[in-house]
């Protein structure tokens, strides 16, 4: 089994969203060991949307269906579509999704949607694709995979309430 780490790493003077928090950890020395504080927006790095992000009553990260997050997800290079039946599909080299594209992966019945750019469409992609309770992941390294199909675990941390969370996203081949 191959494990394959899609996650972007976070540190200081990373690409942040225009008008995100920027990323930054500062090490501090208590008496007995060393503690880090950390500062970053939910949309920083590799991160999950929630329909929180959009909608005020939304499902908020915490509570999103991690059966749809620990999943076979296939990788495709944009703009060909997924041609497997997965709950997941992955754009490398992605450009914006349209609300066709989107409307056709509800279609197909899938749950998570990620790409390897800062966003995956405009407004209206992100109110359809989230309405719909289809997650988002974005900001993936997807550059050293190959298209193909991968079981994925991709884990939002669990913070109560929150519209986006950073991520840690992996592809494990051979699993299936």
């Amino acid at each position: 089994m191959k494990i394959h780490d899609v996650s972007v790493g976070l540190h200081s003077g990373m690409y942040v969203y225009p008008g995100d928090p920027k990323f930054s950890l500062a090490r501090i020395k208590t008496e007995e060991a060393f503690i880090s504080s950390l500062s970053l927006g939910t949309h920083t790095g590799t991160h999950i949307d929630a329909p929180a992000h959009y909608f005020e009553n939304g499902i908020t990260v915490d509570t999103l269906d991690l059966g749809c997050l620990i999943t076979p997800a296939e990788v495709v290079t944009s703009p060909l579509m997924p041609a497997k039946n997965c709950k997941a599909v992955l754009f490398k080299n992605a450009v914006s999704l349209s609300l066709e594209t989107a409307d056709a992966l509800l279609l197909k019945g899938v749950r998570t949607v990620g790409c390897d750019t800062p966003s995956i469409g405009d407004d209206d992609v992100h109110r359809f694709l989230l309405k719909n309770e289809i997650s988002i992941i974005e900001m993936l390294d997807l550059s050293k995979i190959q298209d193909g199909v991968y079981q994925m675990i991709a884990l939002p941390l669990k913070i109560e309430g929150a519209d986006a969370s950073p991520a840690r996203v992996v592809l494990l081949d051979d699993m299936l």
